[in-house]
C-alpha cells in the first residue's frame, strides 16, 4: 500500500473528529495550498457547510450529516452570573477527513 492510502484507512478508522482549522492543516502536508478561511469558504461554496448568515453560519448541511462527513459538539459553559452558553462546534469525522483529503488530493493530481 502506498503510505497515503495507509493515512486513509489509518483516519478512516478513527473514531476522533477534528476541526476543521486541523483539516487545513493535514491538507497542506499532504502539498495542497489552503488555508482555513479559504478551506471554510470551499466548502461553503460547494454546500458542504451553511452559508446564510446567522445562528446557522459554518454549520453543516443535511446532505453533509446524513453522509456523516461532519459531527456537531455542544459544549455549555455556566457563568459567574448563573447563566448558560451552549456553544456548537462543526467537527470533521474520520470518514469526512478521508473523503476530503482524497477530493483534493484527486483535484490536485
Amino acid at each position: 500500500m502506498h503510505p497515503k492510502a495507509i493515512f486513509a484507512d489509518a483516519v478512516a478508522a478513527s473514531s476522533t473528529s477534528i476541526l476543521i482549522g486541523d483539516l487545513a492543516k493535514i491538507l497542506k502536508q499532504n502539498g495542497v495550498e489552503i488555508g482555513q478561511k479559504r478551506l471554510f469558504s470551499w466548502l461553503r461554496d460547494k454546500g458542504f457547510l451553511i452559508k446564510r448568515k446567522g445562528a446557522d453560519w459554518n454549520s453543516p448541511t443535511q446532505r453533509a450529516m446524513e453522509a456523516g462527513l461532519f459531527e456537531i459538539k455542544e459544549t455549555a459553559f455556566s457563568h459567574s452570573d448563573g447563566h448558560v452558553t451552549v456553544t456548537k462546534t462543526t467537527k470533521v469525522t474520520g470518514k469526512g477527513q478521508q473523503y476530503f483529503i482524497n477530493k483534493f488530493l484527486e483535484a490536485a493530481g
